[in-house]
C-alpha cells in the first residue's frame, strides 16, 4: 500500500526543520540580525501573515459552530470536528509565531499581568488566550472519545458544547472586530484605500466567509489524501441537496462541502458590498482609479477573494463539483490573506517611505510554522476520529506495512520507504544548506564598509590624523588636529567634539561609541547593569538582580525604556560629560559614526564659510578632497541644538549627498 500523504509530509517536515533553524537563529541573534523589520516598518511577516492572517483563516471553527449549535443546520454536522481543529491549530500557531515576533518571548504572558485595559491589543490578547482554552475544550472530547476510562469525562464535555459555542462565537467576535480597529489608530499613515472606520467589519465578515472556506479547503485536501472515493461527484439525478445521500443515511461528502462553501459565498458576497458601499461612502474611489499598484492591490482581493468564490457557488451543479468549490475555497483564503497583508504591510509603505522585503529567515519561520501546524493535523486526524472513523484501519495497515528489518545487516531492507529514515536523509541534506542561507552571523562581514576603523596618525605626535572610518580612501578625511584645536581655543576646546566618555573611561574613542559607520550602535548592557546595581546595593537573595529593577525604574510603572531615569542621573561622575554636551534622556544610542562626525563638523564650516565669506569651506571635498564634488544643501533647520537628533543628522547626511557633479575639466 502507497502512502497518498507521504509526499506531502515529506515536504512539511522539510520546511518544519528549516523553520525550527530560524526559529534558533532568531532566539540567539535577536529581531535585529534576523529581520529586515525597522521603524518605518515594524510590523513584519510573522505578525501580520501568521498572526493576523493566520487567526483569521482559523475562523472557521466558531462559524460552523455557529451553524451547527446555534443555528440548527445539521446537515453540516460531520464538519464541525474538523473546524474545531483547524481552529485549535490556526490559534496555537498563531500564538506561537507572536510570540517570536516580539522581544522578549519569555515575556508573553506579560499583558495578563500588566495589561491596559485601555488598549485593543490587550483585549485581542485576551479573546485570543481565552478562545484557545475554549478549543482546547471543544477538542478535548474528540480526543478522548478514543479511550474508554475517558468516556465519563467525554459525556459532561459533550453536554457542555453548546455553551462553549456560544462562548467561542462570543470571543472570536471580539477579537476579530479588535484586530480591525487597531489599524484606526494610524489614519494619516493607512492607505485610503484600506483605511475606513468599517474596519472591524470588515475583518469580521472576511474571516467568516473566508474561515468556513479553509474548512472546506482542508477536508477536501484529507480525502484526496486518503479516500478519493468521498469526492465523486454525484450522479445528476441525485443534485439535490435532499437526495444526495451517503450510505448512512447522512448528506454525502460532496454536498456538505457544497452547502458550506456556499454559505461562504454568500458571506463573501456580503463583505464586496460592505467594501464598494465603504469605498464610495469615504471618497476613496479616486484612489482606485488612480492606476498606482495599491489600487490594483485592492482590485485583486476583492475579485480573487470575493467575487471568484461568489461566482463559482451561485450554480448548484458547480456545488457539487470537487473542482469549482476547492477553487473557491483557494481563492478565498488567498484573498483574506493579501487583504491582511494590504492593511497590515503594504498600504504602510507609501507613507513609510521605504519599500520592506522579508528576510530568509522571516519567510523561513512564517512557512515552518504553518507546516508544523499541517504535520500535527495530519497526524492528530490520522490517530482520531475526526475528519472519518477509519483512524482504526489506518492504524493497522500501517503496522501491517511497516519495512522490514533485516536481523543478519541490522539496517532496513526498505531505507527510503521508512519515514524516519527518509527524514534523516532529508534532514542531513537540508540542514546544512539551509544552515548557510539563513545564518545571520555573517552579516556583519559581508559589508567590510560598515565595521568602523579608528582614526590612525600621520605623524608620530598625531597631529594630523587620518579618519577612514569604513576604508574608503576616496572618502578619508585628513584632520589637522593640533592645528583645529589650537585655532577654537586649546583644550578648552576639546568637549566640543569628545562631548561623553564610557562610565569610569576618561579617553574613549569615537569608535568605541560611535561603531557602525551608518547604523546606531546599541551601547546598553541591561545584563551588566542588573548584576552591578545588585552588588552597587547590596542586595540579597537567590535572583538578587532581578530586585535591583526599582533603582532604575520608575516605581508602580512597567518596566520599559519609557519609565527609566535618565542615564546621566547616576553616570554623571563617572562618564564625565562635557558642559557644552546637551544631556539627552536616553544614551542607549549612539548615532552612526558618519552622523557623528557631520553633526559636529558640518555646522561649524558652514558658519565659517558665512562668517568669512568663503562659500567653499562648506563643500564636501573641504574635508573629503579626493572624493567626487558634492554641492551641499542649505539645511537651516539642523543648526544649533537640533542636532542632537540622530534622524536630523541622518537628513543632512543625505542632504550632502543628494547633488552630485562630476569633477570640472582642468583648466575651469
Amino acid at each position: 500500500m502507497r502512502d497518498r500523504a507521504a509526499v506531502l509530509k515529506d515536504v512539511l517536515w522539510l520546511l518544519a526543520m528549516v523553520g525550527a533553524l530560524a526559529i534558533g537563529f532568531r532566539l540567539w541573534f535577536g529581531l535585529g540580525a534576523t529581520t529586515n523589520l525597522s521603524d518605518a516598518v515594524p510590523w513584519g511577516l510573522w505578525k501580520i501573515l501568521n498572526m493576523v492572517a493566520g487567526v483569521a483563516l482559523a475562523t472557521g471553527g466558531f462559524t460552523v459552530c455557529l451553524l451547527v449549535h446555534v443555528l440548527g443546520i445539521e446537515r453540516l454536522h460531520r464538519l464541525v470536528k474538523p473546524a474545531i481543529l483547524i481552529a485549535f491549530l490556526g490559534y496555537g500557531s498563531s500564538v506561537f509565531a507572536l510570540a517570536l515576533d516580539i522581544g522578549l518571548p519569555y515575556r508573553i504572558w506579560h499583558p495578563f499581568v500588566m495589561g491596559n485595559p485601555h488598549s485593543f491589543l490587550f483585549e485581542v490578547a485576551v479573546c485570543v488566550a481565552c478562545y484557545f482554552t475554549v478549543t482546547i475544550a471543544e477538542l478535548a472530547p474528540i480526543i478522548l472519545e478514543r479511550f474508554p476510562r475517558w468516556w465519563p469525562v467525554v459525556r459532561r464535555l459533550r453536554r457542555a458544547i453548546p455553551v462553549l459555542a456560544v462562548l467561542g462565537i462570543t470571543l472570536s467576535s471580539l477579537h476579530h472586530t479588535s484586530l480591525g480597529s487597531l489599524f484606526l489608530v494610524t489614519p494619516q499613515r493607512l492607505h485610503q484605500l484600506w483605511y475606513s472606520t468599517w474596519l472591524p467589519v470588515h475583518f469580521i465578515v472576511s474571516a467568516m466567509g473566508a474561515g468556513m472556506m479553509v474548512v472546506v479547503l482542508v477536508t477536501m485536501m484529507w480525502y484526496r489524501l486518503h479516500e478519493p472515493d468521498a469526492l465523486q461527484p454525484e450522479p445528476a439525478a441525485e443534485i439535490s441537496p435532499g437526495d444526495a445521500r451517503a450510505e448512512d443515511g447522512a448528506p454525502s461528502r460532496l454536498v456538505e462541502l457544497g452547502t458550506l462553501a456556499a454559505v461562504a459565498a454568500g458571506v463573501l458576497a456580503l463583505l464586496v458590498v460592505l467594501k464598494v458601499v465603504d469605498l464610495l461612502r469615504t471618497g476613496a474611489w479616486a484612489a482606485l482609479l488612480a492606476g498606482t499598484w495599491e489600487s490594483s492591490l485592492w482590485l485583486t482581493e476583492v475579485v480573487v477573494g470575493g467575487l471568484v468564490p461568489v461566482i463559482l457557488m451561485l450554480s448548484r451543479g458547480r456545488r457539487r463539483r470537487p473542482g469549482p468549490i476547492a477553487a473557491a475555497a483557494l481563492a478565498a483564503a488567498f484573498g483574506l490573506v493579501l487583504n491582511r497583508l494590504d492593511v497590515g504591510i503594504f498600504g504602510y509603505l507609501r507613507d513609510a517611505g521605504a519599500v520592506y522585503v522579508p528576510s530568509l529567515n522571516e519567510w523561513a519561520v512564517g512557512i515552518g510554522v504553518i507546516a508544523a501546524a499541517g504535520l500535527v493535523l495530519l497526524a492528530v486526524a490520522e490517530a482520531f476520529p475526526v475528519f472519518d472513523d477509519g483512524w482504526r484501519q489506518r492504524t493497522v495497515l500501517r503496522r501491517r506495512f511497516r519495512p522490514d528489518f533485516d536481523s543478519l545487516s541490522r539496517v532496513w531492507r526498505t531505507t527510503l520507504g521508512d519515514r524516519l529514515a527518509r527524514l534523516s536523509w532529508l534532514a542531513v541534506l537540508v540542514v546544512p544548506l539551509a544552515w548557510v542561507a539563513l545564518d545571520p552571523a555573517p552579516a556583519a562581514g559581508r559589508n567590510p564598509r560598515e565595521a568602523v576603523q579608528p582614526p590612525r596618525a600621520v605623524d608620530a605626535t598625531r597631529a594630523v590624523l587620518r579618519i577612514d572610518g569604513n576604508g574608503d580612501a576616496a572618502w578619508a578625511v585628513t584632520f589637522p588636529h593640533l592645528d583645529h584645536r589650537r585655532r577654537l581655543g586649546g583644550e578648552a576646546s576639546c568637549p566640543r567634539c569628545h562631548h561623553l566618555s564610557l562610565p569610569r573611561d576618561h579617553a574613549t574613542p569615537c569608535s568605541r561609541c560611535h561603531g557602525s559607520m551608518h547604523a546606531a550602535t546599541d551601547l546598553f548592557d541591561h545584563g551588566s547593569h542588573l548584576a552591578e546595581v545588585a552588588a552597587k546595593e547590596h542586595l540579597g537573595g537567590l535572583h538578587p538582580a532581578n530586585l535591583s529593577c526599582p533603582f532604575c525604574h520608575l516605581p508602580d510603572r512597567p518596566t520599559s525604556a519609557v519609565t527609566v531615569k535618565p542615564c546621566l542621573e547616576c553616570h554623571h561622575g563617572d562618564m564625565t560629560p562635557s558642559p557644552s554636551f546637551e544631556k539627552p534622556h536616553d544614551l542607549r544610542l549612539a548615532p552612526s559614526y558618519q552622523a557623528a562626525f557631520h553633526r559636529h563638523c558640518v555646522p561649524c564650516h558652514k558658519r565659517e564659510a558665512e562668517r568669512q565669506g568663503r562659500p567653499e569651506l562648506a563643500e564636501c571635498r573641504r574635508c573629503h578632497p579626493t572624493a567626487p564634488r558634492v554641492v551641499p544643501l542649505e539645511l537651516p533647520a539642523l543648526a544649533g541644538p537640533a542636532l542632537q537628533d540622530p534622524s536630523l543628522a541622518t537628513r543632512a547626511d543625505t542632504a550632502l549627498v543628494a547633488v552630485r557633479t562630476a569633477d570640472p575639466p582642468v583648466g575651469s
